[in-house]
């Protein structure tokens, strides 16, 4: 590994490439806690401060909230709600072209958001839904459990992992115990918050890459933040 700016150059094998969502390839959050705002006003629900929304499927923090009996119906009105945001989604920082340069069969989406709802924010920033699009309809226990993670490899063969792009501690902790190598992206928690949970924690997707060999086979290069130059992050 070689030093760049106060960056660690890393170079992995991996098997496919697993990204979170909302504050991974989105810039979404405004929109994710503008909708519990909402809902949680016509719920008359109070959502104490700094309530964390992220990482977790919405029958979790719904049942937070509400009776048991009124949880279905609440799920529907908060998917009606977060499936037309109000605040703009736009695609994070290298996104994009990290999205286009990995092989669409080795690629997928891992979320908490239910697949309605994730669909509707893909398709507001501007991002096509991969062929493999897991959400917290699919599974029965959410992040941070391994099961989203597990449900979302494909191609992990003769020691090779995947690898996995988070924002929250929740989410990292999902899929390093799913067995994947797990990149944090700061924002929705700190790099210091973060780092005790990843392999790696990068500014954006900006500085992240992939190589596709001849053979198929995958290698992603990243340009991670050296903790020990960034005791404060």
């Amino acid at each position: 590994m070689n030093r760049i700016d106060n960056k660690r150059a890393i170079e992995w094998e991996v098997s496919e490439f697993l990204f979170d969502m909302d504050g991974t390839l989105l810039d979404s959050i405004a929109a994710v806690e503008q909708a519990w705002h909402e809902w949680a006003v016509e719920e008359g629900v109070t959502i104490p401060d700094g309530e964390s929304f992220h990482g977790r499927t919405s029958r979790d923090l719904a049942a937070s909230f509400v009776p048991e009996e009124r949880i279905a119906a609440a799920l529907i009105r908060l998917s009606e709600i977060e499936q037309n945001p109000r605040a703009p989604v736009t695609p994070l920082p290298g996104a994009l072209e990290l999205l286009a340069a990995v092989p669409g069969d080795r690629c997928a989406v891992v979320t908490s958001a239910a697949r309605l709802v994730a669909q509707a924010r893909l398709a507001a920033g501007g991002i096509t839904p991969p062929a493999l699009l897991i959400t917290g309809d699919d599974v029965t226990r959410g992040k941070p459990d391994p099961e989203p993670y597990r449900t979302g490899t494909r191609w992990a063969r003769d020691g090779v992992p995947p690898v996995a792009f988070e924002d929250t501690v929740a989410g990292l902790r999902s899929a390093r115990s799913a067995g994947c190598l797990t990149v944090g992206l700061p924002g929705t928690a700190t790099a210091a918050e973060l780092q005790p949970h990843a392999d790696a924690v990068v500014t954006s997707l900006a500085d992240v890459a992939v190589v596709v060999g001849t053979d198929g086979g995958l290698r992603v290069r990243l340009h991670a933040l050296d903790p020990l130059s960034h005791p404060t992050l």
